[in-house]
Order: structure tokens, then C-alpha cells, then sequence
């Protein structure tokens, strides 16, 4: 069995399938891949690689949603089955060149350090590469520059580390990712009686005034919690108004086999989906054990 990742090697997303593949078969073989469109397309049948399991990074606590991987989820039809957080600390390393006029790292861990740059490095010129092992890689070969990576990507390179958690800091509270691990099908690892989330895709056949008022009070009247809410314009070709349709995700606190969750779900349908349409308002994405709280 194969599980791929947002590659290369040595980036948080090869520690969290390496956290996560102790809840899988220890025979599975972990494949780093260039993208995450990539590492999502590797579960479709006509993929070379084939991969029964799949990585992919969905929120940060500085940045916030990676969008890209869950549309993706919701446009192939995958299932969530599992989530892991990872502690997130990046680490600024240089060649023994130690050149600062450019720095190189992954965007998102640009934007996650952003107030350490522009304290120590004003004038740096931020060249922003495909992941931080890449931008630790592109260093060492250029023996130039300056690299935010995990202290861990950045010693395989063999680079001076220059200082430790440059991370930026909200509410004195340590940055973290959670990522998921995702498959074709629903495979279930853990009992529903864990503490769970699961994760719905909402698109509204209808367009009127407290539209998403209503969809959260059929939360709050089942008596169910919800965590998190992202919108963004709808994937699915849906036709309401002049004003461009938005989809909706929902993370609620509890298993899809919960039976308050399973009415709520119906309850949406029936309010939001004309007669005769064909388009699914409410996809269940999966569900998967809330990560742990410890680290933060």
C-alpha cells in the first residue's frame, strides 16, 4: 500500500504522515509528491501511483484554511478518515556563504514569519519556492541566501542555523497545522464514541436573505456544535441569482453515524434544494477524531 504526501522529504507534511501511518499498516510506503493537486489525484484509479491513502495539509492556526485541499477533497469525491496537528516551528538557516540578500522559503511560511523578517531582514527579498526543504535545497546549491525551514530540513542541507522559532505568535500561543489523512473510501479507524469532527459541503439551490442563518440554526436546534465555517464561491455550476452562488464548509462536533446529525443533514436538504434539481446540497466529506489539544 502506498500513502503520498506533499513532498519533499523532510517538511511537516512527511511528519504528519509519518504520525499518521502509526494508525495504518506499518508495511504502507510514504511517496513525497511536487503538489497537492498532485497528491489528491494520486487516489484516482488511472494514477500511476495508485496510492490507497493520502496527506494533505487543510488549516493553520496563522493562516488559516488551505483551500486548494479541500476543494480538492469535495471535487474528487474523497473521504476523510483521520487528522493530525503538527507543531509548527520554522527555523532560519544560511550557507557559509552567509549571504542575506534573498531568503527562500515556502509562502505560507513567509507569511508565517513575517514580523521576524521585517525586524532582522527588511530589505530581504523573499523568493517564495514550492516547499521550505526546497528552499533549504536551493541554498545549499547556490551557497546564497538565507532559508526558513524546519531546523530538521534545514541541518540535512547542512546549513547554519542562524535562529530558532522565528515563528510569528497570536495570543502567545505556538503556530500548528492540521492536516488529514484522506482515502477513496470510508474506512474507519476509531470508535464514534471519540471525540469527533465531521466535515460537510454545503450548496444552496436558493438565494434569500439569512440563507446561512438558517443553515446554522438547523445546527444550533439539533442540538449539535459547530467548530469552523468557510465560504467561498460555489464549485458546482449552480444558477440562483445574478449575485455569484457561495458554498459553505462546516465542521460540526460529532460522528456522521450521530442520529441529531443525520436528521440535521435532512433537514438542510429539504430547505435548500429545489424540486427537480440534481445537484447534491449537503456532501458529508467524512469523519475524523478531533486532533489533540495538547501542544497549544
Amino acid at each position: 500500500m502506498r500513502l503520498s504526501y506533499l513532498g519533499p522529504e523532510n517538511t511537516y507534511s512527511e511528519k504528519a504522515a509519518k504520525l499518521l501511518l502509526e494508525k495504518l499498516d506499518d508495511r504502507v510506503e510514504i511517496v513525497p509528491l511536487p503538489t497537492i493537486e498532485a497528491v489528491a489525484r494520486s487516489l484516482s484509479a488511472d494514477s500511476k501511483l495508485n496510492a490507497e491513502f493520502a496527506v494533505l495539509p487543510y488549516y493553520n492556526y496563522l493562516e488559516g484554511l488551505v483551500q486548494e485541499s479541500i476543494d480538492l477533497i469535495y471535487e474528487n469525491q474523497l473521504c476523510l478518515i483521520s487528522s493530525q496537528r503538527v507543531a509548527v516551528e520554522w527555523a532560519l538557516g544560511s550557507s557559509d556563504n552567509d549571504s542575506a540578500n534573498h531568503v527562500y522559503s515556502h509562502p505560507k511560511a513567509l507569511a508565517q514569519c513575517s514580523e521576524y523578517l521585517w525586524e532582522h531582514y527588511p530589505d530581504c527579498v523573499e523568493v517564495a519556492v514550492t516547499s521550505t526543504a526546497e528552499g533549504a535545497a536551493r541554498v545549499k546549491k547556490e551557497n546564497s541566501g538565507i532559508a526558513i525551514a524546519s531546523a530538521e530540513a534545514l541541518g540535512c542541507q547542512g546549513l547554519n542555523i542562524i535562529a530558532g522559532n522565528i515563528g510569528n505568535r497570536r495570543h502567545g500561543r505556538i503556530n500548528f497545522t492540521d492536516f488529514y489523512l484522506i482515502a477513496l473510501n470510508d474506512d474507519t479507524f476509531y470508535e464514534p464514541a471519540e471525540q469527533f469532527f465531521t466535515m460537510i459541503a454545503v450548496t444552496p439551490q436558493v438565494d434569500r436573505s439569512g440563507l446561512l442563518a438558517e443553515i446554522l440554526s438547523q445546527i444550533a436546534y439539533h442540538d449539535l456544535n459547530n467548530a469552523k465555517i468557510h465560504s467561498r464561491p460555489a464549485i458546482d455550476d449552480v444558477s440562483t441569482t445574478d449575485v455569484e452562488p457561495q458554498m459553505f464548509y462546516l465542521e460540526i462536533m460529532c460522528h456522521k453515524s450521530n442520529p441529531d446529525f443525520i436528521r440535521c443533514i435532512d433537514a438542510i436538504r429539504y430547505r435548500l434544494k429545489p424540486k427537480g434539481s440534481q445537484i447534491e446540497v449537503v456532501k458529508v466529506l467524512g469523519s475524523y477524531p478531533r486532533p489533540s489539544l495538547g501542544i497549544v
